[in-house]
Parts: C-alpha cells; sequence; structure tokens
C-alpha cells in the first residue's frame, strides 16, 4: 500500500483510496476546516465545524472543557465519540495542510468521548508536497474522557515536512472515572517539534497511558514538555518515551508527575530511555515527582547512553552485519513502545520506516 505520507495533497482520490483500504471510517480536515464532502462519518460520530466565533460549541462544553476559554476558537472543530459508537476497525483523522501564503497557522481541535465509548483514533498529518516556505504549525488539541470511555489514539507526522518547520503541539487531556486512554506519538521527520501535554486525572480509577519512539537524523528537534496531574485516589499513569539520536538531532524531555494529597492509591511510571548515535547529538532528560499523598507507587527514571559495543560484537560473531546488528539492537530498545502497538498496519508502517531509515533490509 502507498504510504499517505507520501502522496500530494493535491491528489485526493489517491489519499481517499489509501484510506479506504485500511477503513471505512475517516474525517478529513483541509486547513483546519472539516469536509463534510469527502469524509466518510461512521454512526456514533458528530462533527461540529465553528468559524465565526458566535454560539460556540465552547460554550455548551464548558463543563467538559475548563481550559476552552484560553484559546482562540476561530477554525475550531469538535470530534464527539457518542455511547453508541461501536467500530472494529480505526477512525482515521487527516489533516491536510496546503496554504504557502500564510507563514503561522494555528488550529483548535475538541475530542469529547461520552460515557462507555470505545474507540480508536490513526491521526495522520500530511503537508503540502509544493511550499517552499518556512512555516510554523500552532494545533490546540483538547480531549474529554468520560466515565468508562475507552481511548487508543496514534499518530505521526508528515515526512514532507521541510527542515525549518515547526509544529507546537499543546495538548490537554482529561479523564474522568474508570476511563482509560492510551497516546501514542512516532518522530521521524525533519523540522521542530515541541509537545506540551497536560494530563488531569479526575476521576477515580481512570488511567492514562504515554508513548512515544523517536528515530531522528540531521537536525531534528523534538522537545518534552508534560505533566500527568493525579487528582484522584486509584488512579495509574504510564510514560514510556523512548528515542534514538543520530547526526545533529536533539531533544527535551521534561515531565512532572504530580500527586494530589487526596490522589492515595496512585500509580505511576516515569521511563526515559535514549540512545545516542552521533558525537554531535544530544539529549537532556529530566523526569520529576511531586507528592503529596503517602499511599502511592511512583517510580522515574532516565538513561542516555549508546550501543553496546559488546552486544554487537556477539551478534557480528555470529555473522550479522553490522548495520543489520545495530538496527536488530535498537529495534530491541524502542520494543516497549513498539510492541504495545496493537493495530498490525500501523505497526508495520513504523516498523517499515524505522528500517528504511537506518538503511537496513530486514
Amino acid at each position: 500500500m502507498e504510504s499517505q505520507s507520501n502522496l500530494d495533497i493535491d491528489n485526493m482520490e489517491n489519499i481517499l483510496h489509501s484510506i479506504m483500504q485500511e477503513s471505512n471510517a475517516y474525517l478529513i480536515i483541509k486547513n483546519g476546516i472539516f469536509d463534510f464532502e469527502l469524509s466518510n462519518i461512521p454512526n456514533g460520530v458528530n462533527v461540529f465545524q465553528e468559524c465565526s466565533g458566535k454560539d460556540s460549541f465552547a460554550d455548551i462544553l464548558a463543563n467538559e472543557f475548563e481550559f476552552v476559554t484560553k484559546y482562540n476558537q476561530n477554525n475550531s472543530l469538535l470530534i464527539e465519540c457518542d455511547s453508541s459508537l461501536s467500530l472494529i476497525e480505526p477512525l482515521y483523522i487527516l489533516f491536510l495542510d496546503k496554504n504557502p501564503g500564510a507563514q503561522q497557522k494555528s488550529y483548535s481541535n475538541f475530542y469529547l468521548i461520552r460515557e462507555g465509548a470505545q474507540v480508536t483514533i490513526i491521526e495522520k498529518q500530511i503537508a503540502d508536497l509544493k511550499t517552499t516556505k518556512k512555516q510554523e504549525l500552532n494545533i490546540f488539541s483538547n480531549w474529554f474522557l468520560e466515565n468508562n470511555a475507552t481511548l487508543t489514539y496514534y499518530s505521526h507526522e508528515s515526512n514532507n515536512k521541510r527542515p525549518d518547520c515547526s509544529i507546537n503541539n499543546n495538548i490537554m487531556i482529561r479523564q474522568m472515572g474508570n476511563s482509560s486512554a492510551s497516546f501514542f506519538w512516532f518522530y521521524w521527520e525533519d523540522g521542530i517539534t515541541s509537545n506540551d501535554i497536560e494530563v488531569s486525572l479526575d476521576g477515580e480509577f481512570a488511567a492514562c497511558n504515554l508513548y512515544s519512539a523517536s528515530l531522528l537524523l540531521n537536525s531534528t528537534v523534538v522537545n518534552h514538555n508534560i505533566r500527568m496531574n493525579h487528582n484522584s485516589a486509584n488512579c495509574e499513569s504510564k510514560q514510556v518515551y523512548k528515542g534514538v539520536f543520530n547526526d545533529n538531532s536533539r531533544s527535551n524531555f521534561n515531565s512532572l508527575v504530580y500527586v494530589n494529597k487526596h490522589a492515595q492509591k496512585t500509580s505511576s511510571i516515569q521511563q526515559n530511555n535514549n540512545i545516542i548515535l552521533s558525537d554531535y547529538a544530544s539529549v537532556k532528560s529530566n523526569p520529576q515527582l511531586e507528592i503529596f499523598a503517602d499511599d502511592v507507587k511512583c517510580a522515574h527514571g532516565s538513561t542516555v547512553g549508546q550501543i553496546d559495543p559488546k552486544a554487537l560484537f556477539y551478534l557480528q560473531s555470529r555473522g550479522i552485519g553490522k548495520e543489520l546488528g545495530t538496527a536488530m539492537l535498537l529495534r530491541g530498545f524502542l520494543s516497549d513502545v513498539i510492541d504495545e502497538v496493537v493495530d498490525l498496519k500501523l505497526k508495520d508502517l513504523v516498523l517499515n520506516k524505522f528500517y528504511k531509515l537506518l538503511k537496513v533490509n530486514h
């Protein structure tokens, strides 16, 4: 199947054909505006577009999105998955970005997962192949999970992004009782990506997992700034961030887990592991804990190192070439994230991209 990331944004027929091979449920957003004609909206999914700033749907959802007034709501989008939603296949959300005249753009997206709803969302961004201008994209993504809602979310950026382009992701997640969410982000392209993520576990027995895998080359930069708020008892969170850095690539990982005094029986894990392949690559890692409860299980740790030369020598001594041996070790290193991917087609895409960047046939 042709990778959607390589498709020309002008060729909508090919884009839709590629999407339809993987799912019959897909939403198309062009330059921040939802395309009702091209999208195939499944039963149980409702989409609302606001462009004028009047009669804002954000006012209707003030209880769900308490932070909504912080942002400009022009060109904002609300995607609601109601309790009747029953999808066997993933819901694809495609963001097509084409506007060479605008060098700085901002979008606000709201996702409301209603009580008891279960959904897998695969979100992709496809950039304009023809643009030659430096661009900065600011994306505000706001998630609210009601009681007993379940969400699995996957995202990776277009490989058409220019080295001098930047994306600023501002992500806010709020979860109520017994809700469960797993977020996956994959990074392997050029440019600068900055992620500012805040999670609030506001209902008892809520669980949130954040996974990320990066394989960065050239002068690519990916920064993570995370705050995980445990506000209720018996909640769980996990952060597993893995990165491989070559050439002049860089990354910063700043993560704070905050445990409220009322959040007894909290369980939280922070894990940030990095491998440096170049003398010019750099990583800064700063996991933090701020705990005000006395009955918790919290662990955090970070590592920055290189490939184990003894392990590589062992593989070479068994007739495995250096490049393949390196790829095998790095694949094992990233397995904590990749092996958690349930969607097999997406896992294949990630692995194929991984081996392609390492220039290894597998």
